[in-house]
């Protein structure tokens, strides 16, 4: 698992997501959840087959995340097996999916009023 920031968790997983493996995410997943972050980032770019068994770990921890107020956040490139599943499972409109993790990550935050902006090596 990474982070970026201090504040956003980022789990990347990569391989396959089955029946022999899915406990592994959830357990992360549920171990992230537990901090209440506001987004927490799923990057399944790496993964190459995911099974049933991953998809009910998804499902789970989407609303699990809704309850928590937390935005999970799935990466999953448009052209990519996972990406496939879940169009086909009907699942695709459920998730908030990024085709990378750079559009997965929240927008930097606005300085605070008032704050004076610290320039920049090249300025």
């Amino acid at each position: 698992m990474a982070s970026y920031g201090e504040s956003v968790p980022v789990i990347t997983v990569a391989g396959e997501v089955d029946l022999s493996t899915a406990d592994l995410v959830w357990n992360e997943v549920h171990a992230q959840l537990a901090a209440r972050p506001g987004v927490l980032v799923l990057d399944l770019s790496k993964v190459d087959f995911i099974g049933s068994a991953g998809l009910h770990v998804l499902i789970h921890s989407h609303t699990e995340a809704t309850g928590n107020g937390t935005r999970l956040a799935l990466v999953a490139p448009e052209q990519s097996f996972t990406a496939w599943v879940f169009a086909a499972a009907g699942v695709n409109q459920m998730f908030d999916l990024h085709r990378d993790l750079s559009s997965a990550l929240p927008a930097p935050a606005d300085p605070p009023a008032g704050a004076t902006p610290i320039p920049s090596a090249t300025s």
